[in-house]
């Protein structure tokens, strides 16, 4: 079984959801476990990677008490990244543009969930889409995704996608999937 703790969007705000889910990636481990996290950039350019790198690993500590952990960012060769899963704790997929973590990832996609079972995996925004039946965001309309989790989702929730949703809902009666509302800096968490 593996945690997956979905997140809104957003994950600079500095407010206590964001300082929560920083602490949910490491609050089943004891205090002296050093854990792996693996950083997953998939959805953003190349060149920003170093950037973004520094400003998880800065949030992590600044929410975390300064908690050690090493910290490697994701390999784009699936054969290397499948490694890296293999010794990680924690997988981290940023936000960003969801259909760029499908295109570097079509060749595991019917694997990554047995890659990742009984790890940590965190989601932000495109990285909760992705995992989804369908997922909707403010800049996407209602999408088909890779359906790799049993739920659809709308990320960076507010009031005015309720029409949305309760539309989409009607024209889609057989799909059995939980409805995820995620408000920009919140988060769930699930087991599956």
């Amino acid at each position: 079984m593996t945690k997956f703790i979905l997140h809104g969007g957003e994950t600079s705000i500095p407010n206590e959801h964001n300082k929560k889910f920083y602490q949910e990636w490491i609050k089943d481990f004891s205090g002296d476990k050093v854990p792996f996290i693996l950083l997953v950039y998939f959805s953003r350019p190349d060149e920003t990677w170093q950037k973004l790198e520094k400003s998880d690993k800065d949030r992590f500590a600044k929410f975390t008490n300064d908690r050690k952990a090493e910290f490697v960012v994701a390999n784009k060769d699936m054969n290397k990244f499948k490694k890296q899963i293999q010794e990680a704790d924690i997988i981290y997929f940023r936000g960003g543009e969801p259909q760029k973590i499908v295109d570097t990832m079509s060749a595991i996609k019917g694997e990554f969930l047995s890659l990742i079972n009984g790890k940590i995996y965190a989601g932000s925004s495109a990285g909760v889409m992705f995992l989804s039946g369908y997922s909707k965001s403010p800049d996407k309309d209602w999408q088909k995704w890779l359906g790799l989790l049993p739920v659809n989702s709308i990320v960076h929730y507010s009031e005015k996608f309720k029409d949305g949703l309760e539309e989409f809902k009607k024209n889609h009666p057989d799909n059995k999937n939980e409805y995820i509302l995620l408000p920009e800096s919140e988060f769930v968490v699930r087991n599956y």
